[in-house]
């Protein structure tokens, strides 16, 4: 498998789902899952790695959502 980045007029339109991202982990190989989780900032050109999971509070934007913290 190969990995690309998204232009980001795609990546407006087709925002990823945790359904979406399970499907795509779900076919890397065992070497890919054992690396440290990356994100890429768009606006900075950089790669950033991602250091753990949490939900947002009840009383946010966004209640009880699943996100990655950098």
């Amino acid at each position: 498998m190969s990995w690309g980045l998204i232009p980001w007029s795609e990546s407006t339109h087709k925002k990823m789902t945790y359904r979406r991202l399970l499907e795509q982990l779900q076919t890397c190989p065992t070497e890919t899952l054992d690396k440290e989780v990356m994100l890429y900032s768009i606006a900075e050109d950089k790669f950033i790695p991602a250091y753990m999971t949490d939900y947002t509070i009840k009383e946010s934007a966004h209640p009880d959502h699943l996100v990655i913290t950098f």
